[in-house]
C-alpha cells in the first residue's frame, strides 16, 4: 500500500540489540515502508540481533552528529524519529520541528528510587521544547507529572507490532515441551525475577517455568532458583530471535515487572491466545483492559491467586481487537503528525 513515496524517514537509535525498543523501531520501519515512505535506520553501535532483511541499515560509530547531518542532505531526509536526543540536538540540516523523540520507559521510579537527580535534570533539559512521543498514557503522565518535562508537544502513540510476521514465526517449530509457564524479559531489577520465582514456588504447580532473555543478573537469578529449591523446574532458555512458538504454546505468561511502559510480551501473548497475568506495572493497564484487568495483580498473593484462576478459566481473547489496537495502522498517527508539518 502506498500513500506517499516522496517522504524520507530516518529512524535513529543506539543499536539493534535483542530488546523491545529495537523491535519497535524495526516494526516502525516496516510500517513506514508499507505505507510508501522511504525509511532508513541509523544505529551508532554495530550490534544487530534481529532479522533486518529488506531494511536499510547504516552504522555510524564515530563523528555521529556530523555524519547524520550529512546523511540528511544525501538522502533528503524529511523527518527523524529517535529515542536518543544527545546526538541530534545540534543537527543543522533539519529543524527540531521535524524530529520526534520516543520514550519507552517510566523514568520516575528509576530516578527517584536510585536518587539519580543528575538524570532528572538531564531529561528536563533534553526534552524541553521538543516533540515527544510517549508509547503509553502511563509514560506521558510520568513525564509530565513526575519528571515534569516541558516539551513543545507530547503525543501518545502505541508501539507497532508486525502481527503477520508473528503469525508466521509462531508456526516455525513446536517446543519439545508444552506444559509450562513463560516469562520473557531481560534479567534486570525492573523485571523483578525474584518475585517471579517466589510466586512460581508458591503456586506448587506441575508446570515448569521457562525464562527467555539474558542480562547481568542472570546468574543471581539462577542461584536464587537453587536457593528456593526449584532450579530443576526452572528452564533458562537464553535470548531467542524467535520467541513466538514458546509464547503460542505456553499455558500462561506470568509477568512480575516493577514498571513497564507498554509490555510487548503481553500484547504478543494475547494475540497468540495465551493467557497473561501481570503485576501492576502501569503500562499493563493499557493492555489488560475490560474483562482482563482483573488479572493485573497488586502483590504476590494476588499474582498467585490470579495465575491459578487464569490457568483454569481465562476470558476469550479476540485477537482482532489486539491487532486493531497495536497493528500497522498505528503508523497513521505518525503520518498525521508529519502531514501537519
Amino acid at each position: 500500500m502506498k500513500t506517499n513515496d516522496n517522504k524520507n524517514i530516518l529512524l535513529f537509535l543506539k543499536n539493534l540489540k535483542g530488546r523491545g525498543v529495537s523491535k519497535v523501531y524495526l516494526n516502525l520501519a516496516k510500517a513506514f515502508n508499507f505505507y510508501g515512505y522511504n525509511t532508513f535506520i541509523v544505529i551508532r553501535e554495530n550490534i544487530i540481533e534481529f532479522d533486518t532483511a529488506g531494511l536499510n541499515i547504516t552504522v555510524f560509530e564515530k563523528d555521529i552528529t556530523q555524519k547524520v547531518d550529512n546523511f540528511i542532505i544525501e538522502k533528503k531526509i524529511d523527518f527523524i524519529i529517535s529515542n536518543n536526543v544527545n546526538f541530534l540536538e545540534n543537527i543543522k540540516n533539519l529543524s527540531q520541528n521535524n524530529i520526534y523523540y520516543t520514550v519507552h520507559m517510566l523514568w520516575s521510579k528509576r530516578i527517584f528510587k536510585n536518587l539519580r537527580f543528575k538524570k532528572l535534570w538531564q531529561l528536563k533539559k533534553e526534552y524541553k521544547n521538543k516533540n515527544v512521543i510517549a508509547v503509553s498514557q502511563a509514560v506521558k503522565e510520568d513525564l509530565l507529572k513526575k519528571i515534569k518535562i516541558k516539551p513543545k508537544k507530547i503525543e501518545v502513540i502505541y508501539d507497532i507490532f508486525d502481527f503477520d510476521d508473528i503469525d508466521i514465526k509462531s508456526k516455525e517449530f513446536l517446543p519439545k515441551e508444552n506444559n509450562y509457564i513463560l516469562n520473557i524479559g531481560a534479567f534486570s531489577k525492573e523485571k523483578n525475577h525474584k518475585l517471579l520465582l517466589k510466586v512460581y514456588k508458591d503456586l506448587n504447580t506441575d508446570l515448569d517455568l521457562f525464562l527467555i532473555g539474558k542480562g547481568k543478573l542472570e546468574n543471581k537469578i539462577k542461584n536464587y532458583a537453587k536457593k528456593l529449591g526449584i532450579a530443576h523446574k526452572v528452564k533458562f532458555l537464553g535470548f531467542k530471535t524467535n520467541p513466538y512458538p514458546y509464547i503460542k504454546n505456553a499455558r500462561l505468561i506470568l509477568l512480575t515487572s516493577n514498571d513497564e511502559a507498554l509490555p510487548g510480551v503481553a500484547i504478543e501473548g494475547l494475540y497468540l491466545n495465551t493467557p497473561v497475568v501481570s503485576s501492576d506495572s502501569k503500562g499493563i493497564r493499557e493492555i489488560l483492559t475490560n474483562e482482563f484487568k482483573k488479572f493485573i495483580s497488586k502483590n504476590k498473593s494476588e499474582l498467585i491467586k490470579n495465575t491459578k484462576i487464569a490457568l483454569q478459566n481465562y476470558p476469550t481473547i479476540n485477537k482482532n481487537i489486539i491487532k486493531q489496537k497495536f497493528g500497522f495502522d498505528i503508523i497513521q498517527k505518525y503520518i498525521h503528525l508529519m502531514e501537519k508539518k
